[in-house]
């Protein structure tokens, strides 16, 4: 009941908007895509790719690639500022983007299970991916349009209050789907499927969505100032490039938890989609009791704070064999909790740096710098890993893992406590957080 009590107030919309039919259509959006990214991303991907017999750093690269394909939403604004009419394009971008992942579930079916099955479905994940993260800059824009500042806050919390229960049930579901296959083709096929037809759905709610209008100089002309304005601005600048030291440090390592899970430690999917759903209840229960933190110490003090919870993870971690798996239970816990309010931070921080004009550029450099690092952590961890000692004992079975693991930890931790000394904000001074479509 505390649990539920929580979240009453975010049931109880401040504007005449309480029931419109376009907030209760981009929260069923936001449950039907965010499930099926879910189910095509992180451990199910990871898992597939070992079936196809992948290799470690492949693996691990594309554990991530949803993210670091967002590199390429960077130019994205060159085609959404000359469209004052973007729902139809949109709609394709995302059939076509969750079409071609889910997909690669048919590609054993025709090539088998050798090495042209897995350069085609590495292929395919990869300009899918891409083309989701041009896909999701327009759709951020879409959403954000939709509300007025006032009504914004309220409807975000109510969207990411469902999307997370949607994460929590597909993602337990399906670990037991692949489970009860015995992790083998056909249980990876009702994955995929599943997906595609959430994508589907998704495709066909957001059609009946109306798109506020964009209106475009009827003679745009975009030159390299305008291009590089968030490069200009100096606390932009610096934002973007802890994002990218914190991110690049964390997938140092994480980029391979699904991996060391699975091919390593011999988890079952049940077990690993068990300890997923307890990050998610943290999230949600936690969120709010940030937010009260937020007004009484800042939102700088409070990101510092939920960023150090967040990456505990990593330390554990590092001790974490398949005699420890008990450890398992507390990383979550701690990423729940901490992710709950630095997610908004993020997000909060970032548009409060931004103009009201030119978001599309904005956000397409923020996406790049993250995508970076999410590219350039996993290649980069591949690395070092190939370097570090290797230990045998109680507390280090697989060391290299674990030693990154460490290695995360402390790179992420100095990143987090050197960041932002230079601005703080009045307590309780943010803006309007807004919740992109991305797990």
């Amino acid at each position: 009941m505390v649990f539920i009590r929580s979240f009453l107030p975010y049931f109880r919309s401040r504007s005449p908007e309480k029931l419109s039919k376009t907030k209760l259509l981009f929260i069923i959006d936001g449950v039907l895509i965010n499930a099926a990214l879910v189910l095509t991303s992180g451990v199910f991907l990871s898992g597939y790719m070992i079936y196809l017999g992948g290799s470690d750093f492949v693996v691990g690269l594309l554990n991530n690639s949803l993210s670091w394909a967002s590199i390429a939403a960077l130019f994205s604004f060159l085609i959404y500022e000359r469209m004052e009419n973007r729902k139809t394009f949109l709609l394709v971008m995302l059939v076509l983007s969750r079409s071609l992942v889910c997909a690669t579930i048919f590609v054993p079916l025709i090539f088998g299970l050798n090495q042209t099955s897995l350069y085609l479905v590495t292929a395919m994940v990869i300009i899918g991916n891409v083309i989701w993260g041009i896909y999701s800059i327009g759709s951020s824009v879409w959403m954000m349009s939709s509300f007025t500042q006032e009504s914004r806050n309220a409807f975000i919390f109510q969207r990411m209050f469902w999307l997370r229960i949607s994460f929590t049930l597909f993602t337990i579901t399906m670990g037991y789907v692949l489970d009860w296959f015995g992790k083998a083709y056909t249980g990876f096929a009702l994955v995929f499927l599943v997906s595609l037809a959430l994508s589907l759905g998704d495709a066909v709610v957001l059609s009946k969505i109306s798109e506020p209008v964009h209106k475009i100089a009827a003679k745009a002309h975009f030159t390299a100032a305008a291009f590089f304005e968030p490069l200009a601005c100096r606390k932009y600048r610096l934002f973007m490039l802890f994002i990218f030291l914190f991110y690049a440090s964390l997938t140092l390592s994480s980029s391979f938890t699904p991996l060391y899970l699975v091919r390593y430690l011999h988890f079952d999917y049940k077990f690993i989609s068990l300890i997923n759903v307890i990050s998610y209840l943290f999230m949600i229960v936690c969120t709010r009791i940030w937010s009260r933190f937020e007004s009484r110490i800042g939102l700088v003090r409070v990101f510092k704070l939920t960023g150090l919870f967040a990456i505990i993870e990593f330390l554990i971690y590092g001790f974490l064999t398949k005699d420890t798996y008990y450890l398992l239970y507390f990383a979550p816990i701690f990423a729940g909790i901490g992710n709950s309010g630095f997610n908004v931070f993020v997000v909060n921080y970032r548009y409060s740096l931004m103009p009201e004009e030119n978001r599309t550029v904005y956000e397409g450099w923020y996406g790049a710098a993250y995508g970076l690092s999410m590219l350039v952590g996993p290649a980069l961890g591949s690395v070092i890993m190939s370097h570090l000692p290797v230990v045998e004992n109680q507390i280090f079975q697989h060391s290299m893992f674990q030693l990154m693991y460490i290695i995360s930890f402390f790179l992420a931790a100095g990143t987090l406590l050197l960041a932002f000394n230079d601005h703080e904000p009045a307590a309780g001074q943010t803006s309007q957080p807004v919740l992109r479509n991305r797990t």
